[in-house]
């Protein structure tokens, strides 16, 4: 009885509090499946941050009084990820404050394509979401530049220049044929003016950006306090920093090592670059990049059954089509749709292909990169067993609470996709495919550098021509993607997430073998893996193990 009485007071308060999270920050509303919320970007003024805090505060009282023993144990899991939930956000506000510091951190909210490519409503009244969302950008923009510090590092301010003006073009060149079969003038009219007096908005920013690179090269750094913090209130792990840095540096050394068996098995005389080469060479034509892309899930969805390695709870397909124009600094992603959407419940599988005004030289660089094995790993991560298969089991799966499905936590999410490289290749799948594993494993290593760079970059005084060098040396890559990688530690200390979160779901999977004996298997264990949603690992430790330890790593 007891029970019964705690769980409906978490279950009202945890609907409460993430409410109170789409009220403050609409976007995610929206894409989560609320349309309530369509038309509306969050107020990030100073008077509103501050009522969001005592918000946060308040919330986590209410939290508090619940007693967890009192809870049932899906309710305590609950309860624990929205604790980190509010942790997480007070931590952003009151510590990492990126309204101060990282333009980079703002630039999604102003991303209105959901409006145009998802038909959830008639077009007419997405269109004029959109409208309204594009009219508050310059009030939006004035709101950031104004707290934004007059000294940023030249390296954020480079990326933020970057993508402020590429949402810019995004208004003005992709969105000019949005209104395509509309009959409605004055919804045509709303919607050119609102895109153009938002790109004009956004041009105007960047140039205020420009004069807020000039304080030199460095200056990204969060030091190690925060980034201790980061991954307490993010991830749910409180291990030191050195732990940390020692388990990634054995990873890498492990893969370092064994891609290089890997190579010498294909061909002992010649060096990684050259065969990483030959096989990029081997990749679909253009015309033929979509469809090769399409049948290859198929093949790759057979293997999760017939090697037994988790439950697919559905028999819906992703769509396999061309990146939107956009987003074609990608060269793949997965668009799923929002948990709570209830219409437009199809998800895209984003395919970037060459464009056609590019010479020979550089549609083959392009297609090297997708190469058939690429293509394979790419679509392990993105589809089958990685993002899509997380997707259709948080929507078909058990039957999940709201905060199992809005708390999630980025190392369960980028390192479930990231282990199931691994994973697939572990099995039957990588039989006798030496190339495959090669192209597996020089993922891994690039996840690999991005774990080490964001530690020596945020904590131990590593600079972006070192953090370069990194991922030249250790990753294989040339100068230009290195540096690019390098760039986007300094924005993004938690891209560390992909391994981190891999190496966390290795550990409990190994422990759950022990534990489990003769009972275990693989798809065992995948299925009650993700029938929690998208928590913080550490937390699934009780949840799956009767002897969880003190260490999820």
């Amino acid at each position: 009885m007891a029970q019964d009485k705690a769980n409906k007071t978490f279950n009202l308060l945890s609907e409460k509090l993430i409410k109170e999270h789409w009220d403050f920050y609409p976007t995610a509303g929206s894409r989560i499946g609320h349309h309530q919320y369509d038309g509306r970007l969050p107020d990030l003024s100073p008077a509103q941050n501050a009522r969001r805090v005592l918000e946060l505060k308040s919330g986590q009282k209410e939290l508090q009084r619940i007693n967890s023993k009192d809870l049932s144990d899906a309710e305590r899991m609950s309860s624990q990820m929205l604790d980190l939930f509010l942790q997480r956000e007070l931590f952003v506000f009151n510590d990492l404050k990126p309204l101060e510091n990282n333009p980079m951190r703002h630039i999604g909210y102003l991303n209105v394509s959901g409006y145009i490519h998802r038909n959830y409503a008639p077009l007419e009244d997405r269109l004029r979401a959109a409208s309204r969302t594009m009219r508050q950008v310059p009030d939006f923009l004035n709101v950031l530049d104004k707290a934004l510090v007059k000294q940023l590092s030249s390296y954020l301010v480079e990326m933020s220049i970057e993508s402020y003006s590429g949402m810019a073009g995004f208004y003005r060149k992709d969105l000019a044929g949005a209104t395509n079969g509309i009959t409605d003038f004055e919804v045509i009219k709303e919607f050119n003016q609102a895109r153009e007096a938002a790109a004009s908005a956004l041009e105007n920013f960047v140039v205020q950006l420009k004069d807020r690179g000039n304080s030199g090269p460095e200056g990204f750094s969060i030091g190690p306090k925060l980034y201790a913090r980061m991954l307490a209130t993010g991830e749910g792990l409180d291990a030191p920093l050195s732990h940390i840095a020692a388990i990634g540096q054995t990873n890498l050394d492990e893969n370092l090592s064994r891609i290089k068996e890997i190579a010498q098995s294909i061909s002992p005389s010649r060096a990684i670059t050259d065969i990483v080469e030959e096989v990029g060479r081997n990749h679909p034509q253009p015309h033929t990049l979509i469809s090769e892309t399409q049948n290859m899930l198929e093949d790759i969805r057979q293997a999760l059954t017939d090697f037994d390695v988790i439950s697919v709870p559905s028999d819906d397909r992703c769509l396999v089509i061309e990146t939107p124009g956009y987003m074609r600094y990608a060269f793949a992603a997965m668009d799923t749709a929002g948990p709570l959407e209830t219409k437009a419940t199809e998800s895209f599988y984003y395919v970037t292909p060459v464009d056609d005004s590019w010479n020979y030289r550089q549609k083959e660089e392009w297609l090297s990169n997708f190469n058939y094995d690429t293509l394979k790993i790419i679509s392990i991560h993105e589809v089958y067993p990685g993002h899509f298969i997380h997707h259709l089991h948080n929507r078909y799966g058990e039957k999940l609470p709201l905060v199992n499905r809005v708390a999630t936590a980025y190392s369960f999410t980028e390192g479930w996709a990231h282990y199931a490289e691994q994973m697939m290749l572990e099995t039957q799948y990588g039989d006798l495919q030496p190339r495959l594993l090669l192209t597996q494993l020089l993922e891994a290593l690039v996840r690999n550098c991005r774990y080490m760079c964001s530690l020596q970059m945020h904590t131990g005084g590593m600079t972006l021509d070192e953090a370069t060098q990194f991922f030249m040396e250790n990753a294989f890559m040339s100068e230009l993607p290195a540096r690019r990688e390098a760039l986007r530690g300094t924005f993004d200390p938690g891209y560390l997430n992909y391994t981190l979160g891999k190496l966390m779901i290795l550990k409990l999977r190994e422990d759950f073998k022990k534990e489990q004996r003769n009972a275990y298997s693989l798809k065992r264990f995948h299925d009650r893996l993700l029938s929690f949603g998208g928590p913080a690992i550490p937390l699934l430790r009780p949840a799956l193990l009767e002897q969880p330890g003190k260490s999820a790593l």
